[in-house]
């Protein structure tokens, strides 16, 4: 099986896929009158023909059309009570199921129910003529699909799309609703930079009560480019299936195409199950910040839903860690000079100590009192990090420099376990030779001071180098102890 990545997909594929279902039997609840005439079905002849300009629905008068799909058309037009421009939409021509009449009612009620800034809003649904339509609210701009046709975005612009949907979507699902249909030609920016969810004509879910249980599918639903495996198979889903479609839409953005191309849904169903994703291309791109978006995709894109964010919370604070526009990870040279302040103010205060000890009680040799201070500046050092990182986040020199350490699941400052973790890694190296060094003065031994000072020479360049690698090539600039630790260094009060 081949896929395309260089193709253009067909049409279809970009299309939503909504597999056709039996008409319900009459004894079928009808939608109440107050929103469309109950029992009326309109005659062929209206539904085949589009709406003419200057025709008007109820007090809406239609002024052109601006698209059609599989799941309805989309009209300009004037809401003639409050003088104010209105999107209109109607069943696509050919439509006379009662099937399409509930979709679209019910497309209507989610949308209107969900009141976010991120969602589209509805104004009014009703019938005329017996052409059942509702008035929306008018988004001026372009979709997110016809941005990325001009060109990839920039990783900061799509993360600040993305946030903007997930914003969206969460809300959709805090009032029950599953999207089922995340695409780039679904997310609009509107005037002010922000994102509005669009087009919930195949949402699921109940509107009477908010459920964060799956969702029972009847048919295979959504768009193959973008559609969530157990999605495409037709499986119980729930929100991270709309998560996964969220991530397909970031890779899209970013790399400037979807991530599988194939000749048939089928096929496109099978590449996103068991294929290997392609990897973001770099571009113009720092590459750490292509290595956290490229991580941030592969945990959305997962195949089992079992691996993906388990919600939207979740989510949104991995999007705000893969961006710098909320959360500045602290590079090479910033940690380096705030490591090495701390070290200094460490060695002051040991020196005064000793110098203290030294008048106070006047040991026989000076030379191994100050050996032994010396020795033990390090592990005094450790003990401060641990200290000052688990009750303020933060030592002295780090405070200097605006620099935080912080969970990476909490933005929160690290327990104990996962500070005294994190310092051991960190200055493992250096406590050996400290603990060397002093058991050399203590013993009087003379290899054991060798090797203290071996590897005091050695643990500098080490960590320097781990840390000036993380900087340049890994995610949120984290180093293998804040790995393993699960923190990050960032600065402060650069996140929104």
């Amino acid at each position: 099986m081949r896929s395309h990545a260089d193709d253009a997909p067909s049409p279809a594929l970009e299309d939503t896929q909504a597999a056709p279902r039996e008409a319900p039997p009459s004894s079928a609840p009808t939608p109440e009158h107050t929103l469309t005439a109950a029992g009326r079905t309109p005659p062929p002849s209206v539904v085949a023909e589009g709406l003419a300009i200057g025709m008007r629905l109820g007090h809406f008068q239609i002024e052109k059309k601006l698209g059609a799909g599989g799941m309805g058309e989309v009209y300009l037009a004037t809401d003639l009570a409050l003088d104010r421009p209105v999107a209109i939409k109607v069943l696509p021509a050919g439509s006379t199921s009662g099937i399409a009449r509930e979709r679209l009612i019910r497309e209507a009620r989610a949308q209107a129910r969900v009141n976010h800034p991120n969602v589209a809003h509805i104004y009014f649904i009703g019938e005329e003529n017996g052409r059942l339509y509702f008035a929306m609210e008018l988004v001026p701009g372009k979709t997110l699909a016809d941005r990325v046709a001009a060109g990839p975005l920039p990783v900061e612009d799509a993360l600040a799309m993305i946030r903007g949907a997930a914003l969206g979507l969460r809300e959709a699902q805090r009032s029950g609703f599953l999207h089922r249909d995340v695409k780039p030609s679904n997310l609009m920016i509107d005037g002010h930079g922000a994102v509005k969810v669009l087009d919930f004509g195949l949402v699921a879910g109940d509107a009477a009560a908010v459920s964060d249980g799956p969702v029972e599918q009847t048919t295979m639903a959504g768009t193959p480019l973008y559609m969530a495996p157990e999605q495409a198979r037709g499986e119980r889903i729930d929100l991270r299936a709309d998560i996964y479609a969220l991530g397909a839409t970031l890779f899209h953005l970013v790399s400037g195409r979807p991530p599988f191309r194939a000749e048939s849904p089928a096929e496109l169903v099978t590449l996103h199950a068991t294929a290997a994703r392609p990897s973001v291309p770099r571009g113009a791109n720092p590459r750490t910040a292509i290595a956290a978006i490229d991580a941030l995709i592969a945990r959305m894109m997962s195949p089992l839903p079992a691996d993906r964010f388990a919600s939207y919370d979740e989510l949104l604070r991995a999007v705000e860690l893969a961006s710098a526009e909320h959360t500045r990870p602290a590079g090479f040279w910033a940690r380096c000079m705030a490591a090495g302040f701390d070290f200094l103010v460490v060695a002051i205060v040991m020196s005064l100590l000793g110098v203290a000890v030294t008048l106070i009680v006047k040991p026989r040799s000076t030379r191994g009192a100050e050996d032994m201070i010396g020795a033990l500046i390090i592990p005094v050092l450790a003990l401060y990090h641990v200290i000052a990182t688990r009750r303020w986040g933060t030592t002295i020199g780090k405070a200097l420099f605006e620099l935080e350490v912080v969970t990476i699941d909490t933005a929160t400052r690290p327990r104990w376990s996962a500070t005294i973790r994190r310092t051991l890694i960190l200055m493992g190296l250096p406590i050996l030779a400290s603990v060397a060094m002093a058991l050399a003065v203590w013993l009087s031994i003379e290899q054991l001071d060798k090797l203290g000072d071996l590897l005091s020479a050695a643990s500098i360049p080490i960590l320097g180098g781990l840390l000036l690698h993380a900087s340049l090539r890994t995610p949120g600039k984290r180093a293998p102890w804040d790995r393993t630790a699960g923190t990050m260094v960032r600065y402060r009060g650069r996140q929104r």
